[in-house]
């Protein structure tokens, strides 16, 4: 082949096979992907041997575009991908390996190098083959949202005009039963089911509400919701939950994908200026874990196991809401189901077999306490008490433990020695509760990471990552990162794992109890005595590379202050279009020593956050700037792995309070009105950074 420098290679390569090609000497893709073909089967070619001629001809390799980094593909924008063709496979801190089907186009090398920071290594591919594979890549995580971003707005803008009398706010059956409503509320509970979501919340708004799923204990935004789309979707919703033939709200309603995938909604609302909230919790009625299946390991484990084969004594569960108390709960009596076991609840979750679950009914005239005590005639092995409230039910759950009957129940307290101070708050005396507990299980759940893209810790091109600081901080050695890919959604987890803190009451520690000993003096105690903290626990979970700890920071917050300065602590990203407000914030900035990065837009900001290439500490970032609202950046920083966590300040002009309330329900860290005063920026950055963890010494 040879080539002139008059025409496009493509063109030449045609002409040396004897056809007149019609192209343009600076083609664009679609060009390009509309001339392969004919010039193909002019060099009596298949696509993929007249791609290996190709590639041969710019002296390159054939992409293998069926694998790819999914990090090394958010390095290039998909605008920029779609515009010239390409695709990125794989990446260092200072190259991208790029697929291309014309490597010779100046505008895509100087395009990849501008917002990937790297110099472009090209391979060959087909513009077929590559368009597939740029749809992979892509569409995943756009296009359901798109979909659903579509149907929203067209039941937004339906106009049903029908005629009722049952008053405002009320809808008639054909209006729940538009094609438009009841596919969104389908599209909302399928793929929330799809997603693994234990919970879906549809969430009013004064402007738009939106719709959040909890996908391993995490809210993920999922779409906004007019006003208009936030009535008919909550109307069809209750209607689905209450209203339909054989509804029963004591039972919810089931979610159904297919005849073996389900499960069980229930759904509460809420009534709010803005509108009515819904909260639906998504549970596997028939699924009942055992102890295995939680993820237990290690002592914790063996500690467990020993505490429920014990005859008698308390088991007090301690945990905050979605800690995974009541999973172990079912777990823990599901192991015991050879006993004669009865659980009262205020509501079972799940059916487990050979347990007699008694669904507490107040409107018996019994208190909790003594329905409880009912059941105590009964004369079973195991008895599991539900949460205890009250000093009365605290009372009977002693004096069975007394008896030589194990007895399971919860409180919501923060770790295992706050448990123990609950129950004396709530009346009871040390000494008794010396002679009845047996232990204190308490719970946190982190997410795990997802083994189809965790990629092993690299000392060198993560040196700068936050990960990296918080490990060196805490003494840790990381053993994997998150990546991030279609398993798990992008986020870099799948499914979660338990974090115990186990306080055993052993004759030792019965003789501290009885002493009445302060938190601190029961917590050295116990830890005297064998018990790991939560911190400890988790950062060996770092050490096995199950997590991160980054997450163990989210769930625990263990990681201390740390004291840096302000060069050290990583640039600040100032974005504002404004050039004048931006000299000025980084004026001030550089002068508390800080380095400063810029950016006069979003889609550059967004770029410069998703590249990686710097750690930064810090966003300030104005309100309003042309072409795009900031919230829109402010939440693509909240929804990104990689800076889910960090620190944003936002500068605006704009002195109405609503703006605040919304902004830091965003996910703003703190708010600023222009015009900036230095001082007040300066404490606002310190105060801001402190509350990230980082001390900033007062001169840099």
């Amino acid at each position: 082949m040879t080539t002139s420098s008059a025409n496009h290679w493509l063109k030449d390569v045609a002409a040396h096979a004897g056809m007149d090609l019609d192209l343009p000497r600076r083609p664009d893709i679609a060009s390009v992907r509309n001339a392969w073909p004919g010039v193909a089967r002019a060099c009596r070619l298949p696509d993929d041997k007249f791609t290996q001629r190709v590639a041969g001809y710019f002296r390159m390799g054939v992409a293998d575009v069926s694998t790819y980094d999914p990090q090394s593909v958010k390095l290039i924008p998909e605008a920029i991908a779609r515009r010239y063709g390409l695709l990125a496979l794989s990446s260092t801190d200072a190259s991208i390996v790029v697929a291309t089907s014309d490597p010779a186009n100046r505008a895509a090398h100087r395009d990849i190098v501008a917002h990937s920071s790297r110099q472009p290594v090209f391979m060959m591919a087909s513009p077929t083959v590559l368009g597939h594979a740029l749809e992979r890549a892509y569409a995943p995580a756009r296009a359901p949202k798109n979909a659903l971003q579509t149907l929203v707005a067209q039941v937004a803008e339906s106009d049903f005009q029908v005629v009722t009398n049952q008053g405002k706010g009320l809808f008639t059956s054909f209006e729940l039963e538009d094609p438009g409503v009841v596919k969104l509320g389908e599209i909302v509970l399928q793929q929330g089911l799809r997603y693994r979501a234990t919970e879906i919340h549809v969430e009013p708004g004064a402007t738009n509400g939106r719709v959040r799923y909890r996908i391993d204990g995490v809210l993920h935004h999922v779409v906004d919701l007019p006003p208009a789309a936030h009535n008919r979707l909550v109307a069809r919703l209750k209607h689905l939950a209450f209203e339909q033939p054989g509804a029963n709200p004591e039972d919810g309603f089931t979610v159904r994908i297919s005849s073996d995938v389900y499960k069980q909604a229930h759904l509460l609302t809420t009534p709010t200026p803005d509108g009515e909230l819904v909260w639906i919790r998504l549970v596997s009625p028939n699924v009942v874990p055992s102890l295995d299946d939680l993820g237990f390991d290690g002592p914790e484990d063996r500690k467990i196991r020993q505490v429920l084969a014990k005859k008698e004594g308390l088991v007090l569960v301690t945990g905050p809401a979605r800690s995974g108390t009541t999973s172990f709960i079912y777990a823990a009596l599901h192991s015991l189901e050879s006993q004669a076991v009865i659980s009262l609840e205020g509501r079972p979750e799940l059916v487990v077999p050979g347990v007699t679950q008694i669904r507490y009914d107040p409107s018996t005239g019994l208190s909790f306490a003594e329905t409880l005590q009912q059941l105590l005639d009964r004369a079973p092995d195991v008895i599991h008490a539900g949460e205890i409230r009250d000093l009365a039910t605290a009372r009977i759950v002693l004096r069975t433990a007394v008896t030589g009957r194990k007895i399971l129940a919860t409180v919501h307290t923060s770790d295992a020695v706050s448990g123990v101070r609950r129950l004396v708050d709530m009346g009871l005396a040390s000494g008794r509760l010396a002679e009845s507990l047996h232990a204190v299980i308490s719970l946190r759940l982190v997410r795990k990471l997802c083994e189809s893209c965790a990629r092993a810790f690299d000392p060198e091109r993560d040196a700068k990552s936050r990960e990296a600081k918080l490990a060196s901080v805490l003494g840790v050695p990381p053993v994997m990162r998150a990546v991030g890919c279609r398993a798990c959604a992008g986020t870099g987890y799948l499914h979660q794992i338990p974090i115990p803190e186990i306080l055993v009451v052993s004759p030792a520690m019965r003789m501290v109890l009885a002493r009445s000993p302060n938190d601190i003096e029961l917590l050295r105690a116990a830890q005297a005595d064998g018990m790991r903290t939560f911190a400890e626990v988790g950062l060996e979970r770092v050490a096995n590379g199950l997590t991160t700890v980054e997450e163990i920071e989210r769930v625990l917050g263990v990681v201390p202050t740390r004291d840096e300065t302000a060069d050290s602590v990583g640039p600040v990203l100032v974005v504002d279009d404004e050039e004048q407000d931006r000299l000025i914030v980084s004026s001030v900035l550089r002068q508390m020593g800080f380095q400063v990065r810029e950016a006069t837009d979003v889609a550059t900001a967004k770029s410069m956050l998703e590249s990686g290439d710097e750690a930064f500490s810090m966003v300030m970032m104005d309100l309003y700037m042309p072409g795009s609202d900031g919230t829109e950046l402010l939440r693509s920083i909240r929804q990104s792995l990689s800076t889910q966590s960090l620190p944003v300040i936002v500068l605006t002009s704009s002195a109405n309070p609503r703006d605040e309330l919304e902004l830091l329900e965003a996910g703003a860290d703190d708010f600023l009105l222009k015009p900036v005063v230095a001082e007040r920026l300066e404490a606002r950055v310190r105060a801001v950074l402190r509350r990230s963890g980082v001390r900033i010494a007062a001169g840099g």
